[in-house]
């Protein structure tokens, strides 16, 4: 074999590994946004899911509240439902549970994340001194 033969077939080994690797993708995690209801009031619960719509599993999946890391425990439920989705349960709104809410999703290749802010009618954070 003659070196331009060679150098082209090494051209054309490339461009072929270039145009499958592009073709391929990232493996790394895209989540769809996620939102909670308007409605919400006092006492109610509310439910959101974040879905991983591209990316290679395994993901791990973490939920946020101001920037806190959230944990499982009486006022909230946080499951992992399938490899793809994890939900999030408010057992009962209060004024504690407005905020910023984010969700991040992770995987060897890279994260993504999602946030939405939850605010609760009726529901004042601080106290009020009136003086008539």
């Amino acid at each position: 074999m003659d070196m331009s033969t060679l150098l082209r077939l090494t051209i054309a080994t490339m461009f072929c590994f270039i145009y499958v690797s592009s073709a391929m993708g990232s493996g790394e995690p895209k989540i769809k946004s996620f939102h909670f209801s308007n409605e919400l009031e006092l006492g109610m619960r509310e439910i959101v899911h974040c879905n991983v719509i591209h990316g290679d599993a395994p993901f791990e999946f973490s939920w946020f509240k101001n920037g806190q890391l959230l944990k499982d425990g009486q006022s909230i439920s946080i499951r992992k439902t399938d490899d793809y989705v994890s939900k999030l349960v408010i057992l009962k709104v209060d004024a504690d549970s407005n905020g910023n809410y984010t969700c991040r999703v992770s995987n060897s290749n890279g994260f993504d994340e999602k946030s939405a802010v939850l605010s609760v009618k009726g529901a004042f954070v601080g106290s009020f001194n009136i003086r008539i």
